[in-house]
């Protein structure tokens, strides 16, 4: 059975056993997928051209993620689709340098914050201005109400 992979146009031989998710890989192809093939992320969605009848019906983990919609926008999961033909497929929307500077983003926007280190002197004057107006008090915890007592009833005294 053969695979068309687009946007590149390569073809290339696919066993019946395999998902796509793992032949794509095998074959150096970059499929964003967190959950590593488990069905529980829905990153690997492909996009079939043609060839959709030579491909296994939904899992029913693909039909939780999905819907019933894959007949209309012919998307799949890629861990879960398995082949029985030859099948044209499009993986332009998987970019590994995006989603890669996509992650940069992410991780530069959590820790640009600015740390502000203050001198001895600044410490101190900080804490003396905090005392003044009684900033400084120790806070409450529990919600400011006493725990109720246990009471012990002489009623289960029956078992001696």
């Amino acid at each position: 059975m053969k695979l068309t992979i687009l946007p590149s146009g390569d073809v290339i031989d696919v066993a019946e056993d395999k998902d796509l998710l793992s032949v794509l890989t095998e074959k150096g192809y970059y499929i964003k997928s967190s959950c590593g093939g488990n069905a529980s992320c829905s990153d690997c969605i492909i996009k079939v051209v043609s060839g959709q009848d030579n491909l296994e019906s939904p899992t029913f983990e693909e039909i939780k993620f999905l819907g019933n919609v894959f007949h209309i926008t012919k998307e799949r999961m890629s861990c879960q689709t398995k082949i029985c033909g030859d099948v044209t497929i499009d993986i332009s929307a998987h970019d590994k340098d995006r989603d890669v500077e996509n992650l940069n983003q992410k991780t530069n926007q959590k820790y640009s914050r600015q740390v502000k280190v203050r001198k001895k002197s600044e410490q101190e004057e900080v804490k003396e201005n905090a005392s003044d107006t009684n900033e400084m008090k120790p806070k409450k915890e529990g919600g400011m109400r006493r725990p109720r007592p246990f009471n012990y009833s002489n009623d289960d005294d029956s078992d001696n």
